[in-house]
């Protein structure tokens, strides 16, 4: 990105300290006819998409879009390098090989058509009673209505246990089922489509698939109407309901013993129920439901997973329903499908090689210098708010300083020796005994048995961060250490403005509506005081107020302040905690932040680094989707309702009364 990559450390001062020759920003992504305060996105961004122009496979593309598809197109190099050689290395490079040309070689897999599939939904056909259905989900690890897994008892956060959670909507969305908007209906109608084309490419005639969907629509809209909202789902304490088998059992009317141990849990004596309501609700279709009713909502779970994995008749299938949904121009080429495909199953070995090759050691130190310095800086910011109480605040300071942090990758990697590649078995085969493997795997480390805090729950090469609540730690893979994020030739106004504010987000997770119901240790218990808990509301209830009333589309379409809650405090969090740590880094004596640069100061470049983070473009099909469905806000608006709530970013641009942007000091957010 220009002068983005250009900076270099030269020279000392008589006071040692390093000289930059450029901060790391790229000017021409600005828009200096726009002005800040009207329009920070404008103004900070508004040439980005010109400077780089967007492919046409991608209904979003910004700065994160963009280093994602960078980092495909290098781990493309490596794994056609592994693909293309006469003999392999190892076990790895085998693996990595022989999936990649099983997923190019198209000539076999059109040849195939719904071959591969079609023994497994012969199976299907046969059954002939509930305990047969119910025998082959067991044996597959297939509960339809629910999700059975294993993960952190959120009140005793060391120990795995078994946890439930609502599932089986095939649009993963109550509200497409039960609204009847325009977007809903269009979103619905593609659905339906999609589904009659999907079966008649698995040869069931056209009018067969239609009662079909019919059969299927009419199961998941009940389900639909017992499923909690993605609102009502951001409460961890109303989603925490620990039961005894027995108990959910009577409650349910579902043999849970008998599911448990055809599953092989047979050492499960109680476990978490997220949505009790809804998972009864599953439970009762599969209890009555007529036994052809659910042999045709099993098929078609069989014939949608199986798809992505089958000729060009399927996959262009899916991208024509895709389109309807997200607004994408154009298909993915093969090459990045079958790329992905490695790089979702076989994570760890591409990681290790990603990281062997672009990642430098000395990032990974530069990081948890800045993540110390993040944490130095969210301490003294807690120390000043008025709004919480002393005893709250020393609880507040020794989670923070229990936070375990992860940086670039795993100190180890898995043990693939047990999971196969068959070159002589078809693409979809493979991937069956992949999620075997998957599933074993996961049994093994997680059913009855202490969490694991080393295990990363993002591959290395990811171009994201996470906070997890239940293990108290914050994660930074390699895959986001790189510009426009970070770089050891940034400047220190444009590291702590971008990737620095990626960590303050992630820190104060930790302290947001959710992640202050987690203690130190990660348990769900109540660690602040009803006082702290009713002032912490005040703020956080005028964030809601603020973001419901910004555009996502102007004149349609606004955004969902109470599902973004969460999203946008970290994000306020992350702005004043990494200003607060620049301040920090400079009153100490920092070597690597220049004054001005192209007539902007360090705090307008910290801003304009920022910006930059979340610059780029969304269709409108996927801003409909996101904002019913995601917790983040959109791109834009994380932008300028970011700054907004901002008292920094008043004082860097001299943000006035008048300036669109303008929120009054008395009703901008304070918690951070």
């Amino acid at each position: 990105m220009g002068a983005m990559c250009a900076a270099a450390l030269v020279g000392c001062t008589k006071e040692n300290k390093a000289v930059l020759e450029t901060s790391g920003l790229d000017y021409t992504n600005l828009d200096e006819t726009v002005r800040p305060g009207d329009d920070f996105t404008k103004f900070a961004t508004g040439n980005w998409i010109k400077n780089n122009p967007q492919p046409d496979i991608f209904p979003r593309w910004g700065s994160f879009t963009k280093l994602g598809d960078d980092n495909t197109k290098q781990l493309a190099e490596l794994i056609k390098g592994i693909a293309a050689k006469e003999s392999y290395n190892s076990h790895e490079e085998q693996m990595i090989g022989d999936l990649y040309k099983l997923a190019m070689d198209s000539t076999t897999l059109n040849a195939q058509g719904a071959a591969p599939l079609m023994p497994y939904l012969e199976k299907v056909r046969a059954i002939k009673t509930r305990e047969e259905l119910f025998k082959l989900m067991m044996e597959e690890h297939d509960n339809m209505f629910f999700a059975l897994y294993n993960g952190a008892d959120d009140k005793n956060a060391k120990q795995n246990v078994m946890n439930l959670f609502q599932s089986g909507l095939s649009l993963g969305q109550r509200d497409y089922y039960l609204n009847d908007d325009a977007n809903t209906k269009k979103v619905m109608d593609a659905f339906k489509e999609h589904f009659v084309n999907l079966e008649v490419l698995c040869g069931i005639p056209e009018a067969q698939a239609k009662k079909n969907l019919a059969t299927l629509l009419k199961y998941e809209t009940e389900l639909a109407k017992a499923h909690k909202t993605n609102m009502e789902l951001r409460n961890p304490e109303a989603n925490y309901n620990k039961m005894t088998v027995a108990e959910f059992s009577k409650m349910s009317g579902f043999d849970w013993d008998a599911w448990l141990k055809g599953n092989t849990y047979t050492e499960t004596n109680d476990f978490i129920v997220g949505q009790p309501v809804a998972i009864a609700k599953g439970c009762e279709i599969l209890m009555k439901a007529p036994v052809e009713d659910l042999k045709v909502m099993y098929e078609w779970r069989w014939i949608s997973g199986a798809s992505s994995l089958l000729g060009d008749a399927f996959t262009n299938e899916n991208f024509a329903y895709n389109q309807k949904l997200t607004g994408a121009k154009e298909q993915e080429p093969r090459w990045r499908r079958a790329v992905n495909l490695v790089n979702g199953t076989l994570d760890e070995p591409v990681g290790k090689m990603f990281v062997e090759k672009y990642f430098p050691g000395e990032s990974k130190s530069r990081m948890l210098s800045l993540v110390s310095d993040l944490q130095a800086a969210l301490g003294e910011t807690i120390k000043a708010q008025e709004w919480m109480s002393d005893s709250t605040k020393q609880v507040a300071l020794e989670k923070l300083a229990t936070f375990y942090v992860k940086v670039g990758y795993p100190d180890k990697w898995e043990d693939l020796s047990g999971l196969s590649i068959d070159p002589s078995k078809s693409l979809y085969e493979n991937m069956r005994a992949v999620g075997e493997w998957s599933w074993n795997l996961s049994k093994k480390k997680r059913y009855n048995t202490p969490v694991d805090k080393d295990e990363w729950h993002m591959s290395p090469q990811t171009v994201n961060a996470y906070y997890n609540p239940t293990t108290n730690e914050i994660c930074f893979p390699a895959g986001i250490l790189q510009p426009p994020f970070f770089s050891n030739n940034f400047d220190d106004a444009v590291n702590y403005g971008a990737i620095g504010v990626v960590i303050g987000h992630e820190m104060t997770h930790g302290f947001d509506d959710q992640g202050r119901q987690y203690d130190k240790d990660g348990n769900l218990r109540q660690w602040w005081s009803e006082e702290d808990v009713k002032a912490f509301d005040v703020p956080a209830q005028k964030m809601v107020e603020y973001f419901n009333g910004l555009w996502v589309i102007p004149g349609e379409l606004k955004a969902n302040g109470e599902l973004s809650l969460g999203e946008n405090l970290a994000d306020h969090g992350g702005l004043n905690v990494a200003f607060r740590a620049l301040e920090m880094a400079r009153e100490k004596g920092s070597k690597t932040c220049l004054e001005t640069e192209n007539g902007y100061t360090w705090q307008q470049r910290f801003f304009l680094a920022y910006a930059n983070v979340w610059a780029g473009v969304c269709s409108e099909e996927l801003l409909r989707r996101y904002t019913l469905m995601d917790v983040h806000s959109a791109g834009h608006l994380r932008i300028n309702g970011g700054v907004a709530q901002c008292d920094h970013w008043y004082d860097a641009f001299n943000i006035q009364p008048g300036d669109s942007l303008y929120v009054a000091p008395e009703d901008r957010v304070k918690i951070w």
